[in-house]
Order: C-alpha cells, then structure tokens, then sequence
C-alpha cells in the first residue's frame, strides 16, 4: 500500500473566503486603477472594457460589499472558534498569525542564512512574511472601507465631524487622497510580494495550489514549516493531517484559474508601475530640474 504523504493545509471555509478575497480584490483593482491613472491609454481601455461609467463603478461598490462580507466571515470564524469552541492558540503562539518574538528571531535567522552566516530557520505554521501579509490586509481593509465609505455617502459622513472640523479640514479630499494612495500600496504589495512568495517560488511554479486544493506534500512541510512539521509530529497530530490528495481534477482547475489571475496581476503592475515612473519624469521636466538633479553625474 502506498504511504499517504499529503496533509491537509487549508480547510474548506479558508479556501472559500481566500476565493470571494480573490475575486473581489481584483474587481476592485481592475475597475479602481484606471482612475487613478485616467490620463494612460491603458487605463481609459480597461475602464470601457469593464462598461466605463457608471458600470464600472457599480462594479467596485459590489466587490467592496463582497470583501466586506469576507472580512466579516472572518472575524465570525474567529470569534466562533474563540467563545463557542474555545479553541486556544487564535491570538498568541504558534498556531496565531499575530507577530511574536519568535518571528524576529526568525527574520534575523533568514537574513544570516541568505547570506550563508548560519543555517536556515524552521519555521511553524505560518512564516513571518505570512503574518505581515495578514495584517496588512487587515489594515488595507479597515482603511480602504473607512476612506470608501466617505467616497461613497460624502455628506453623511461628513456629517458625523464637528462643524469646526469640517470648516477647517476637506473630508472627501483627504480620503480621496487615502484611498486612491493606499489602493496602489495594496495592489503592488499584492502583485510583487505576495506572487513571488506564493506562486514564483522554485518549488510553487507557475502556481501554488494549496490555497485551491487544499493540500501539500508532507515533504514540502519538512522543508518550508520544519517546526510545524516536528510539532504535528510530537504532539501526534500528523496522521490527523493526512488527507488523500488532490485529483487531476482539481489541480488542473486551480492551474485554469491561478495562471490567468497571476498574469493579470502582473500586467497590472507592470501598467502601474510605467505609469507611476512616467508621472514623476513628468513632474520633473515641469519643474525643469531634470538638468540640475543629472548634471550632478557628469565629470
């Protein structure tokens, strides 16, 4: 009989709400960046291709709602797990994605061993990058939906500040400003980092099927998670784990629909990234500064 070497990694209701995360994030994306950057051809394609106004933007308040009702299936999930199964763990410890002393320890760890001063860390179930991430996109959400919101109902929401506020201070601009500024840190953060740690790796090429399927190899836990992987086994919860593995099925659809998700996002890098870089060259020919800041190079 062969040996069972697939552990289970995801539960079901993590694969779902990480899919309504997918789906929504990139509605917003796709229908947020082309008015950000509305003065480059490829925005003002994208815009009519997603039915320009208001389509568009009756799509981005949908997909708003959506990440909405995510985050909110999220902190059910915790607080069920919390008070209903008092599950331990959720906050502190190794099974938590809150940031711990050990994950310092850890980031010093991998940067002496990328440059070859010592050996590789082992890391529990969640890696340090994979607790930035998290609360990363716990704040993006808070400050996209807060700055959202005033974008959304301008004059009720600025009917909540004090009138000797509101006199001083323009409410909807600054959101504006928030909002639109926060969407490209979340959006490059999510096309650069993210991909690369999840989908670039060597081993996860051309795309990582966990968060799809479900599953990983017990070989790929001994090498990425060696402390999670020596606790499942000291506390006897390995075999608990296992799970049989994913069919041909399943991992030819999360390929389907991975792979064209992983190029969009990187196209729409590459356009935010152009356009950002031909706005500063911009701002510099208006200042008529490019001589002077270039000139400090020549001999």
């Amino acid at each position: 009989m062969a040996k069972n070497n697939t552990l289970l990694r995801f539960k079901l209701f993590h694969r779902f709400n990480h899919f309504i995360i997918i789906i929504s994030f990139f509605g917003l994306v796709l229908t947020g960046m082309p008015l950000v950057f509305k003065d480059y051809g490829w925005a003002l394609w994208l815009y009519k291709l997603l039915g320009g106004y208001p389509t568009a933007g009756y799509i981005h308040r949908i997909c708003a709602l959506v990440t909405f009702f995510a985050a909110f299936l999220h902190f059910a999930f915790l607080t069920f797990e919390a008070t209903v199964r008092k599950t331990k763990g959720l906050f502190w410890g190794p099974d938590s994605l809150i940031i711990q002393p050990r994950d310092v320890l850890n980031i010093l760890g991998d940067v002496l061993w990328f440059f070859r001063l010592g050996p590789r860390p082992k890391f529990d179930r969640w890696i340090y990058w994979e607790k930035f991430e998290y609360l990363s996109l716990m704040w993006g959400t808070f400050v996209m939906g807060a700055t959202g919101f005033i974008l959304w109902f301008p004059v009720q929401a600025t009917s909540i500040v004090p009138v000797s506020v509101a006199n001083i201070i323009d409410l909807p601009s600054i959101a504006l400003v928030a909002h639109r500024y926060e969407a490209i840190l979340a959006a490059g953060f999510i096309f650069t980092i993210h991909f690369f740690h999840t989908h670039m790796l060597p081993d996860n090429i051309p795309v990582d099927e966990a968060m799809f399927t479900g599953r990983v190899s017990e070989d790929h836990i001994m090498h990425e998670r060696g402390a999670y992987y020596e606790r499942l086994k000291n506390e006897d919860q390995l075999e608990e784990c296992k799970v049989k593995p994913a069919s041909s099925g399943a991992k030819f659809v999360a390929k389907i629909f991975g792979i064209p998700i992983l190029i969009v996002g990187l196209l729409m890098v590459s356009f935010m990234l152009s356009s950002l870089v031909c706005s500063i060259v911009s701002v510099i020919a208006d200042l008529n500064i490019g001589f002077d800041i270039f000139s400090i190079f020549a001999f």
